[in-house]
């Protein structure tokens, strides 16, 4: 079973002060058998990220890099309770040219660990970070 997990790096409150919101995505696999997977090609391609107004609901899907599906053949194998680590941006202007403010967002993360699979057929792991306005005096926590 494998587990996504998320977490700001920067700064553990996840406050956006107006540079990069860095993420750090941890792959793990929690289960107790191993599990192959195309690491390289998730690190490249990144993962799916939804951002979430929590004023408005609204939503906005941010672009991922393109990547040569020739990756997908260079697998790496995860031991039970072994990880990969990488991290993720999401850019100011990502932010200011959506969030209301005070800024008060969540950012979902989703990874396709079977990119091979489409639609139903595909295993899709998320994990999410909320993210806050952080800019002197608009601290929404």
């Amino acid at each position: 079973m494998i587990e996504l997990h998320a977490r700001c790096i920067d700064d553990a409150h996840c406050r956006f002060t107006g540079d990069d919101v860095r993420v750090e995505l941890e792959l793990r696999n929690g289960g107790r058998s191993a599990v192959t997977l195309p690491v390289a090609f998730l690190r490249k391609r990144g993962p799916a990220v939804r951002l979430v107004d929590r004023h408005s609901g609204k939503e906005k899907q941010l672009r991922r890099n393109p990547v040569d599906g020739l990756m997908l053949k260079d697998l790496e194998t995860l031991a039970p309770g072994q990880s990969v680590r990488f991290s993720w941006p999401i850019t100011p202007k990502e932010i200011n040219d959506f969030a209301l403010r005070p800024v008060d967002l969540d950012a979902v993360f989703s990874l396709n660990i079977t990119p091979e699979r489409k639609g139903a057929d595909a295993t899709i792991v998320r994990a999410k970070v909320h993210i806050v306005d952080g800019r002197a005096g608009l601290d929404a926590r």
